[in-house]
């Protein structure tokens, strides 16, 4: 469950506002994927700033468009609980906007929620502009107060963050970044509908339209009394996106493994997995980022077809056998249970630390009884092995030679099995 978000800052506009250039440009990051069609943003995406040792949590609304999609539709059901939640809400316009009945209307909707005490007024897109210029018709937005940037030229953000500063921010929690679970797959896998469960709340919009979310979600939840931040992603399918925007949600999902340290590789258990799915397994071990499996719609599956899906995964995954597997439903809940106790499974085997002189005793042994074959006519020799840190387990072979690849696999094969590191990536290194 999510703790009280006293230091959340909201974000709300009109379509190409520029809200989601801002908050990019202030986290220094690409949060919130930016374009030029409008509902580009789907649902509430939330990142942390740190700024004096203040935390505070940055969140972009998508834009209340006159004629909402299914999406924006389902997502304003909740705009009542996010403003409720919110420390701050920033109501950005465009300062060359003529569509005052659409500011009327998101207008209309502050005041009827009753947060005007929370609204600070920011005008963008203001390089070109004075704000002695400013439209009389614009005044009525205008609440505590207002600035006047320009989000994309980074031109008064200073001010914004300071005036930010006033109001929000609370002191630097201890979650760190090895607490960084990833949600992926492939669309309509199931992923939203378990960071809901995760939460115990509809956070993410869930359909059975493929590509609903489009982008990274993130929130912190408890398992098991740790704290993560658990990040629903949007679905990687495997056929290359025509959308731009679809292309760009794929490709920041995948970059999420880089910065995680558990991925849950969600899988329709009815369809069994494919090419795809180990891919995306294959991606996570390649980022040292340790994945599980989690094979969603366990319950709708008879004993035959249960039976038949185990079978191909002893096929399917021989080159990951230490791979844990979950069967789950997200949709009733059932087997959730299970996460908590193998995250604390996980977490042991990652904060592990083998002395030094023992891993060197034992792989000098095994050294001489199992030798690799001679790369480009040379044997090599092994000088000395250490493991250098912890979240992944980090090992360094020190040798005077290259070896065989099948040898590298021959000797992660031992660690895993005679130091129990039984489900967990190891980041590996071999110098010579």
């Amino acid at each position: 469950m999510n703790e009280n978000k006293n230091n959340e800052v909201i974000f709300v506009g009109l379509p190409n506002s520029g809200k989601s250039t801002l908050i990019n440009t202030l986290t220094r990051s690409k949060t919130s994927i930016v374009g030029s069609k409008p509902n580009t943003t789907r649902d509430k995406i939330s990142t942390k700033i740190v700024i004096n040792n203040k935390e505070i949590i940055l969140s972009d609304l998508p834009g209340f468009d006159e004629n909402p999609d299914s999406f924006n539709k389902t997502f304003q059901h909740k705009i009542e609980k996010i403003f409720d939640d919110a420390n701050r809400i920033l109501f950005v316009i465009d300062v060359n906007s003529k569509n005052f009945d659409g500011l009327d209307r998101i207008n209309n909707i502050l005041q009827k929620q009753g947060v005007e005490k929370k609204i600070l007024t920011v005008f963008n897109k203001c390089e070109n502009f004075e704000k002695y210029d400013l439209d009389k018709r614009f005044f009525k937005y205008i609440y505590d107060k207002e600035v006047y940037i320009s989000g994309y030229h980074k031109i008064g953000t200073d001010e914004l963050l300071n005036e930010i500063l006033k109001y929000s921010g609370i002191k630097k929690n201890n979650i760190g970044n090895n607490s960084t679970i990833s949600l992926i797959g492939k669309p309509n896998s199931g992923k939203s509908t378990l960071f809901n469960a995760f939460l115990n709340e509809e956070r993410s919009i869930v359909s059975k339209i493929p590509g609903t979310t489009r982008d990274s979600i993130k929130e912190e939840v408890y398992f098991d009394n740790k704290l993560f931040n658990v990040v629903d992603t949007a679905g990687v399918p495997r056929k290359k996106q025509k959308d731009q925007i679809d292309r760009y949600a794929s490709n920041l999902s995948l970059n999420v493994l880089s910065e995680s340290l558990i991925s849950f590789i969600v899988v329709d258990a009815s369809l069994g997995i494919n090419l795809e799915d180990l891919r995306l397994i294959n991606e996570s071990v390649e980022n040292f980022c340790t994945p599980i499996l989690v094979l969603n719609k366990w319950d709708l599956l008879d004993e035959e077809h249960k039976e038949k899906i185990n079978s191909s995964l002893k096929h399917e995954l021989k080159k990951f056998t230490w791979l844990k597997i979950l069967r789950i439903s997200a949709l009733t809940k059932k087997g959730l249970n299970k996460f908590s106790n193998t995250l604390y499974e996980i977490n042991e085997q990652l904060n592990k630390r083998i002395d030094t002189s023992e891993l060197n005793l034992y792989f000098r042994e095994l050294w001489v009884a199992n030798p690799p074959h001679p790369f480009r006519g040379r044997r090599a020799k092994l000088k000395y092995v250490t493991q250098y840190d912890t979240f992944p387990p980090s090992f360094s072979f020190h040798l005077s030679s290259r070896v065989p690849r099948n040898y590298i696999s021959f000797l992660e094969n031992k660690l895993r099995d005679d130091f129990l590191f039984n489900n967990v990536a190891l980041k590996i290194k071999f110098k010579t």
